[in-house]
């Protein structure tokens, strides 16, 4: 093959078996903190959770996430957060998928390029990736400003079109050739872009159709 193999691999439910959001929350602002943070967007959540998490009455997802971000991170120093992550990636190696994170592995020992691309934010994404060699991280991120997190997204919330939109500016298909593993609808355009595309549910790895 001439091109570049670039395996892409989601994150949250496809190298990890469980949500990794509300963890690092309450790893980041204890047990409470979580509480609260789920308390104050309830009714919110329950709203997405009745249409299928999509938009609804100018409710959206993307938006509810941001909240609960801004919630436990706003006016946060960004040093005092990466401390915390980089504890949190050890948490990481508890809910992995075994067998995908298996499968990551062997593209790396084959020489593929991998990236991992998320909706969870780099902050806490980046620090257990670094651990198997990976730095091609394309997650949703955290405003900055003097030194702080604003609680804001820089940029949206990367799921669904905008991981294609990202993956075309880093990986275009003319170019490289695409393999993809996701778990959710948030992932069917990531897996329809790619070469090649593969569903990861409970940690079997099967072709997506």
């Amino acid at each position: 093959m001439d091109r570049e193999v670039v395996a892409l691999f989601d994150f949250d439910g496809t190298l990890t078996r469980r949500d990794t959001l509300p963890l690092f929350i309450r790893h980041a602002s204890g047990v409470w903190g979580l509480l609260w943070a789920l308390l104050s967007n309830m009714p919110a959540m329950i709203v997405l959770a009745c249409a299928g998490w999509k938009t609804v009455w100018g409710i959206d997802a993307s938006t509810t996430k941001e909240r609960l971000l801004r919630g436990c991170f706003a006016h946060k120093k960004c040093e005092d957060v990466a401390t915390l992550a980089r504890e949190f990636a050890t948490k990481i190696e508890d809910v992995k998928a075994p067998t995908v994170v298996k499968q990551m592995c062997n593209h790396i020992a084959q020489g593929n390029r991998v990236a991992i691309v998320s909706a969870s934010a780099d902050v806490w994404v980046a620090p257990w990736a670094h651990r198997y060699g990976v730095t091609d991280i394309i997650a949703t991120q955290m405003e900055i400003a003097e030194g702080c997190y604003t609680g804001r997204f820089a940029g949206g919330n990367c799921n669904g079109e905008e991981k294609v939109r990202r993956i075309r500016e880093m990986f275009p298909r003319e170019k490289y050739h695409l393999v993809a593993y996701g778990n959710s609808s948030g992932d069917y355009p990531m897996l329809r872009y790619a070469h090649e595309a593969y569903m990861c549910k409970d940690d079997v790895i099967t072709p997506f159709k």
